[in-house]
């Protein structure tokens, strides 16, 4: 990938996670990134090409990041970094996430979120299973809702609520007994 292909679609992750998707021109990516509007076809087609592009390629970048934060956990910390992992992600790639937290209808960005979390669900249960919660289907289900939740709110605010939040949900999930 050419670096002034790169740089387009920075640039054009900057501005859609800023004023959102169907508020940024391409003429205005063009302006910003110091190109002209053709190379921003010729390199990506159209507008929701590039949507794609950057979708696609910030989640592999994310995967490729993270990959292995999962394995070799003991029960409680597996449990405890699923909790850690939205504000991990959105302090490391703010842009993305608030890009990410904008595009609720498009399928591309569905389809790359549940691909990106698939292991998560079998993995949670597991370790709620070990660590002796009386329903981990549930549990499970609670925790990703949380979580789902709070790297929402923490791509759109700037603020200690969420790191208070996380150890808050932290403290609620020990070993029973």
């Amino acid at each position: 990938m050419t670096n002034r292909k790169q740089h387009i679609a920075q640039t054009a992750l900057q501005l859609f996670g800023e004023k959102g998707f169907e508020h940024t021109p391409t003429q205005l990516i063009a302006k910003e990134a110091g190109v002209s509007e053709a190379l921003i076809f010729k390199h990506f087609g159209s507008k929701e090409q590039l949507l794609d592009f950057i979708i696609k390629k910030g989640y592999k970048r994310i995967i490729e990041q993270n990959r292995g934060w999962y394995e070799g956990r003991a029960p409680l910390e597996f449990v405890h970094s699923v909790i850690e992992l939205p504000y991990k992600l959105v302090r490391e790639e703010p842009h993305f996430w608030r890009l990410q937290s904008r595009l609720t209808d498009s399928a591309t960005a569905q389809k790359q979120h549940e691909r990106f979390l698939q292991p998560v669900p079998a993995l949670l249960h597991n370790a709620f299973e070990k660590l002796g919660y009386q329903d981990p289907a549930k549990e499970t289900s609670l925790l990703l809702l949380l979580v789902e939740a709070l790297w929402k709110i923490e791509v759109n605010k700037d603020d200690d609520q969420v790191r208070e939040m996380l150890d808050f949900i932290k403290s609620k999930y020990q070993a029973q007994e």
